[in-house]
């Protein structure tokens, strides 16, 4: 029997047990969406950036903490069961420990009852914080075909849905004449349009009062369009994946072939390592241009026209090399980690059973 019908279309068939993919929580899963976050962040309408996984608070360690695009901290906490009143405990813990903005529980099903208390965290809760359940599944083309994850919010802010789609386009009303707003609107209009001809790139939330907004790209950092205080645009591979050191080193090995990707992207490109910062960039820069002057729609048009072209060609080019080589160092100096230090975080403080809360 074909996988593929008379059309060319498969069909979808969703495997039940995502342990079949990740047969290991701590082990398999948690690496893998810290490496991947940008698939969580895409399905919430959110930027994520990891700070650090398997982080001590208290007696408990939590999976994930991130960060938002505010900076926010978010704690994401994973469990390859079904929910349970252990967990549920200790999302308060992370919450209250860390002070965060926002608890992500992912499960592989939501019980009645868990879900529920978080329904009732986000009615009672003030706006400071905000829960999200998601359940875990995997599907595949035909019995046969390539997987993916798949993550359904069963749980959320009530007015999550209507936040998110307003802040793309609305939320500049207020104090709308700034200059920051009218680079937001720019951002988002070269994000449209990079979203008509790549549909996996989705358009983020307006980062208000910011000269900048960013995708998340997982493993490497995330791709950002900016005006920085010189007046010329820039569209950037930001290369932070947490770790100074990789981050150098990432940057060091594409900066050695500076001429193959100028000559891939057909764009000038500007190498800076920032020293003094953890992170550095590849970028491309426009023309300083001022958006609070008297800019036409065809120059308007023509700014799209150019960091459109300008992100896709960064995106088409770097992306899966940034991503792959970031992957490879991380997974490098976790086996130096684990050689010179034997002991693993499980070892030195082991989660807690549902009977210690």
């Amino acid at each position: 029997m074909t996988d593929i019908d008379s059309s060319g279309l498969g069909r979808l068939v969703r495997v039940a047990d995502p342990r079949t993919v990740w047969l290991s929580e701590s082990g398999d899963f948690t690496p893998w969406l810290a490496e991947n976050i940008d698939i969580l962040g895409d399905e919430l309408g959110m930027t994520l950036t990891v700070e650090a996984t398997e982080v001590p608070v208290g007696q408990f360690r939590l999976d994930i903490k991130a960060t938002d695009e505010d900076g926010r901290v978010v704690v994401i906490e994973n469990q390859l069961e079904r929910t349970d009143h252990s967990h549920l405990g200790q999302c308060l813990v992370y919450a209250a420990g860390l002070e965060a903005a926002t608890v992500i529980w992912i499960s592989r099903q939501f019980r009645d009852e868990t879900r529920r208390a978080f329904d009732w965290l986000n009615e009672r809760t003030d706006g400071g914080v905000q829960f999200f359940g998601i359940e875990l599944s995997v599907v595949q083309i035909g019995q046969s075909g390539p997987r993916a994850p798949v993550f359904d919010v069963v749980s959320r802010p009530n007015d999550w849905q209507k936040r998110v789609k307003g802040e793309s386009r609305s939320s500049h009303v207020q104090g709308g004449s700034s200059l920051n707003s009218a680079r937001q609107d720019l951002f988002a209009d070269i994000l449209e349009r990079v979203n008509e001809q790549r549909p996996t790139i989705r358009v983020p939330a307006r980062n208000e009062g910011s000269n900048w907004i960013n995708v998340a790209s997982g493993p490497f950092g995330s791709w950002v369009i900016s005006q920085p205080g010189d007046g010329r645009l820039r569209v950037e591979a930001y290369l932070d994946c947490g770790d100074r050191e990789r981050n150098k080193a990432l940057f060091d090995e594409f900066e050695g072939d500076e001429d193959r990707w100028e000559g891939a992207t057909g764009l000038p490109l500007s190498f800076e390592r920032l020293d003094d910062r953890r992170a550095s960039r590849i970028a491309t820069y426009h023309s300083a241009v001022d958006l609070q002057g008297d800019v036409t729609p065809a120059v308007g048009d023509s700014l799209v026209a150019w960091g459109a072209t300008a992100f896709i060609a960064l995106f088409d080019v770097l992306n899966e090399p940034l991503r792959r080589r970031a992957r490879q160092l991380r997974t490098a100096q976790t086996q130096v980690d684990r050689a010179q230090y034997p002991e693993s975080p499980h070892d030195a403080a082991p989660r807690s059973s549902a009977g210690d809360l």
